[in-house]
C-alpha cells in the first residue's frame, strides 16, 4: 500500500515571502445593548515585527493587539506550542510551524483575551478564519473553547458553525485524495447566567502548518442570537488561485512504501 504524505518544508520558506491577504470578510454580528469590537486583520510578520520565525517555539515577546479599524483592548496571546513548533506571524498569515509530516498533529494553542469586558457581560461573539493542513484545522477538530475569571472551564460555544469554506487545494491522505480548505468559523457563548466577567479569553489549539488568517471578537451586554442567516449550509467552495497566497501552499511530497 502507498501513503502520499505533504510536507510542509517549501511551504515554510514561502510563507516568509507571500504577500498578506484578506481571504475572507467576517460578518457584523450587530449586536444589542452596550457592544464592544475587536478584530485582527493583519497577522504577519511585517505588522508584527520581532517575533521569532520557524519552527515557532520562541517566546512572544509580547500578546498580539486587535489592529482592526475601531477596535477596543483586546489581544492574542501564545498559551502553548505544539509538538517541536509553535505558531508565530509569517509572510502571509499567522503560521502553526514545525518539522512533522504527521497528520492532525499538535501545532501549538493560542488565546484571544479580554481584561476590559463590557460590564454587565452577556454576549460574547468569535469569528476565525483558519487554513486547514492535511484536512484539519484544529487539533483534533476540538473548535474554541471559553474560560472566564481566571478559571479554566473550557465552556463549548452556545451556537456555532462554518460562516465561508474556500476550496485551497488537495492533499493525498491514507483514504485517498481529499479537499483542503480555508474555513471561517462562527461562535458564540450565551453567558448571561455566568454572574459578573471581569475577564474572559477564548482559547484555540490548531494543526501544524495551519494557517490562521484573521479573528474578530465581538461582545455586549444583551444576548441575542445571532441571525441563523450567518450560519447555514457550507457554501459552494470559490476556487483559489495558488498564486495569490504565494507560495504557501507549495509542499513536497514524500511517499511511503508499506
Amino acid at each position: 500500500m502507498k501513503v502520499t504524505r505533504w510536507i510542509y518544508t517549501a511551504l515554510v520558506a514561502a510563507a516568509a515571502l507571500s504577500p498578506s491577504v484578506s481571504l475572507a470578510a467576517f460578518v457584523s454580528p450587530n449586536l444589542p445593548g452596550n457592544a464592544d469590537y475587536d478584530g485582527w486583520d493583519d497577522l504577519t510578520a511585517a505588522a508584527n515585527p520581532g517575533y521569532n520565525g520557524f519552527p515557532g517555539t520562541g517566546a512572544w515577546p509580547a500578546p498580539i493587539g486587535s489592529n482592526a479599524a475601531g477596535s477596543g483592548d483586546a489581544f492574542l496571546e501564545k498559551v502553548a506550542n505544539g509538538t517541536g513548533g509553535g505558531p508565530y506571524p509569517a509572510g502571509g498569515s499567522m503560521y502553526y510551524g514545525g518539522f512533522s509530516g504527521d497528520i492532525n498533529n499538535d501545532g501549538g494553542t493560542l488565546a484571544v483575551g479580554d481584561a476590559t469586558p463590557v460590564a454587565g457581560l452577556a454576549n460574547i461573539v468569535f469569528q476565525i478564519e483558519m487554513g486547514e493542513a492535511w484536512t484539519y484545522a484544529f487539533k483534533d477538530n476540538v473548535l474554541p473553547t471559553l474560560n472566564y475569571n481566571g478559571g479554566a472551564q473550557a465552556l463549548a460555544a452556545t451556537t456555532s458553525g462554518v460562516i465561508e469554506k474556500l476550496f485551497n487545494g488537495t492533499v493525498a491522505m491514507p483514504t485517498g485524495e481529499e479537499d483542503v480548505f480555508i474555513n471561517t468559523y462562527l461562535l458564540q457563548w450565551d453567558v448571561s447566567s455566568l454572574g459578573p466577567i471581569t475577564d474572559f479569553e477564548v482559547t484555540f489549539t490548531g494543526v501544524q502548518h495551519g494557517q490562521l488568517y484573521g479573528l474578530q471578537l465581538d461582545q455586549s451586554d444583551a444576548y441575542q442570537v445571532v441571525d441563523a442567516d450567518f450560519i447555514t449550509a457550507v457554501p459552494e467552495p470559490s476556487t483559489l488561485v495558488f498564486g495569490v497566497i504565494g507560495a504557501a501552499l507549495l509542499a513536497t511530497g514524500r511517499r511511503r512504501r508499506g
